[in-house]
């Protein structure tokens, strides 16, 4: 058998192989495009026209509904009064008379409420469908000031509320301010007002004071003193837990020996000086005690 397989054949007779063409085709559609402005626009007139009936249809139901008598107010419940006179409370609720409780302008009646300086905070809501709610915090009197044109109600904010009377002052401490006039509605300034109150709340918390009878000299916080039972105790500014009992063993010792003081210095830190009063009158001073 020969073997062919050494054999060259030539390119003429070789077999040609098929080839795999690839061609890329662009498909384009066949004739005009379609026209779109015009139905789009048409949509768009479409839908402005439904937004402005429907906007026309909800503003002339709240003319209707703002008009209705079936919501006119009828009522106005307060809530919190004891200071504010029922005059002032009839002329707050009269503001609601006859109005719808749509249209009512809240706002405006907190305002005329707050101008009051009896009220320190107020709330005032719809109560459906006739009625208005009105619940009001009163200022709390925490001291009588004695300024340059009389004396005043303040409230723990310094705030001024009205002039003070035996009525309605019994059983404050008074705050003394030289040279300040005092209007209704402004709050003092100043770091003595914000002292006295610090050293009244120390006082009230030790007891054994009466505070009706007390006194803070408040012009400044380096200068704060109490009167007390026709006595001065100076007493600076801070550091009043510590003042008070250095004070208490002060006067115990005083008593004790039966001397009869007029003054006791307690601003500075360590020392304390002591004014005698009567015969032989003069200055004792006491440091700290020595432990044993």
């Amino acid at each position: 058998m020969r073997d062919y397989k050494h054999v060259k054949v030539p390119k003429s007779a070789r077999l040609k192989r098929d080839r795999v063409v690839r061609k890329r085709v662009t498909a384009e559609r066949s004739g005009k495009k379609r026209g779109t402005g015009g139905s789009g626009a048409l949509w768009t007139v479409l839908v402005f026209v439904i937004l402005a009936a429907l906007g026309y249809g909800a503003w002339r139901g709240y003319q209707r509904v703002s008009r209705a008598e079936v919501f006119q107010i009828v009522g106005v419940d307060v809530n919190g009064v004891r200071q504010v006179s029922d005059g002032e409370v009839r002329a707050l609720a009269g503001i609601f008379a006859g109005q719808n409780i749509f249209r009512v302008d809240l706002d405006a009646a907190a305002r005329k409420a707050l101008a009051n300086p009896w009220v320190r905070d107020v709330r005032i809501e719809r109560n459906w469908p006739r009625r208005i709610r009105i619940t009001i915090t009163e200022r709390a009197p925490r001291a009588v000031l004695q300024a340059a044109n009389g004396r005043f109600l303040i409230d723990r904010d310094g705030v001024v509320i009205v002039p003070a009377a035996p009525a309605n002052e019994a059983g404050l401490p008074t705050i003394a301010v030289r040279d300040y006039r005092a209007a209704a509605g402004r709050a003092l300034t100043g770091d003595g007002v914000a002292a006295a109150f610090e050293l009244l709340d120390q006082l009230r918390e030790r007891g054994g004071w009466d505070q009706a009878a007390v006194t803070v000299k408040a012009d400044s916080a380096e200068t704060v003193a109490i009167l007390y039972a026709d006595h001065e105790f100076r007493m600076g500014y801070g550091n009043y837990g510590e003042k008070l009992r250095r004070l208490g063993e002060i006067v115990a010792d005083m008593n004790q020996r039966h001397l009869d003081y007029t003054c006791i210095e307690l601003r500075p830190e360590r020392q304390a000086a002591v004014m005698i009063r009567g015969q032989g009158s003069g200055v004792r001073r006491q440091g700290p005690k020595r432990r044993a």
